[in-house]
């Protein structure tokens, strides 16, 4: 296939495209958002604003497969997420003092992650991506509609229609746009039977904060990342650059949940739960102090 056009220019979206490139593809990246990607990790988390991305600045932890499919796939990408600070992370070596000594085999390795804030994670791999040969990223490009031919009486999808009008013709159209995908009523729009789409609400609200030591010492959970605390849960996750973020959630119909939003309110819940379920940072002059950006001087609160 000699031209694809992808859709999206998040994680997914610029992984697929670089993938595709390297395979000797022409690749051409579609993004709606118009600002152009930060030179640093700090304005990427201070000024970076992607409007398209749902969440972009809440809670954010890559899972160690994200990590084995880099190692294969993309390990250019994975060294710079570790000179941008990304964490590597081990999960059994800050096992909680709970559990029993883990004695250690030869696979553990495989628990290992390497995770960051979503901005910081972003922001690596657009700049990754934009050195990329055969790889063309356009931002500030929204789509409005597919293109398509009849083909036995059946919509085959050729390309795309930008909502300046332009068209982009493509053997494959890749949509990574993400949860808020209009796909299903592009496709309706030519002509497709409609797509059968699935979702419920989880039913539970969220309310983050980000912290950075003053020392550098990264916090230690005393039992494990995510404790239920009463009708609460509190989920602590390591990030880069020696941050990381408190997370309180529960349910959505516990309407007073909302006072969280006020950031002594939820100081105060937070100091009141067990000291088990806290994170510790440990170290000389440990002062957790809130770490630099938007996500972090007010509380980042998300419904689903």
């Amino acid at each position: 296939m000699a031209r694809i056009v992808v859709l999206g220019a998040g994680v997914c979206g610029l992984a697929a495209a670089m993938l595709l490139a390297r395979d000797r593809h022409d690749v051409t990246v579609l993004e709606r958002d118009p600002a152009p990607v930060p030179d640093t990790a700090g304005q990427a988390w201070e000024h970076w604003s992607r409007g398209g991305v749902a969440q972009f600045r809440q809670p954010h932890y890559l899972q160690p497969r994200a990590r084995h499919v880099l190692d294969a796939e993309l390990p250019d990408v994975r060294d710079a997420l570790a000179a941008g600070g990304a964490l590597r992370y081990d999960s059994l070596s800050a096992a909680p003092p709970s559990l029993p000594r883990l004695e250690p085999r030869a696979d553990d390795e495989r628990f290992v992650s390497l995770t960051a804030r979503r901005p910081i994670i972003e922001v690596v791999f657009a700049r990754s991506a934009a050195a990329e040969p055969r790889l063309e990223i356009r931002r500030g490009i929204a789509v409005s509609r597919l293109v398509t031919r009849d083909l036995s009486g059946v919509p085959n999808v050729i390309g795309v229609r930008t909502e300046s009008g332009e068209e982009l013709l493509a053997d494959l159209v890749v949509d990574a746009t993400g949860r808020r995908s209009p796909l299903a009523k592009w496709l309706e729009d030519v002509g497709t039977v409609p797509l059968r789409e699935e979702a419920e609400p989880s039913g539970f609200v969220y309310y983050t904060r980000y912290f950075r030591s003053r020392n550098g010492a990264r916090p230690q959970p005393r039992e494990r990342l995510l404790t239920a605390v009463g009708s609460l849960s509190i989920l602590t996750l390591p990030g880069d650059n020696d941050t990381w973020s408190v997370t309180l959630f529960g349910s959505s119909a516990d309407r007073p949940l909302t006072q969280l939003r006020d950031e002594t309110r939820w100081a105060a819940v937070v100091a009141a739960c067990p000291p088990a379920t806290r994170p510790l940072a440990r170290g000389r002059g440990d002062h957790p102090g809130v770490a630099d950006g938007r996500g972090a001087r007010s509380l980042q609160a998300t419904c689903h």
